[in-house]
């Protein structure tokens, strides 16, 4: 069941694609809001794309120390 990638799965990655344009838009209004920038690298370690997930953490890891190792430990699954 772990490996299901039906329609439900399919959406859920919409879903998120959806809300990292999204939290893209509100970044650029606000600026580097720390918050935001975490919510967008963890959207981008559930789809998988953890190039894009490493970049956000260096963003992140200029304004928020914390943020940036709480999103490092969702990259590494630590």
């Amino acid at each position: 069941m772990k490996n299901y990638r039906g329609i439900f799965s399919k959406m859920g990655e919409q879903l998120v694609e959806k809300y990292i344009e999204d939290l893209k838009k509100e970044i650029q209004e606000k600026g580097e809001d720390p918050e935001l920038l975490f919510k967008l690298g963890v959207c981008y370690v559930r789809i998988k794309q953890i190039d894009k997930a490493r970049e956000v953490y260096k963003r992140l890891k200029e304004i928020d120390q914390a943020k940036a190792k709480e999103l490092l430990d969702i990259i590494y699954e630590v």
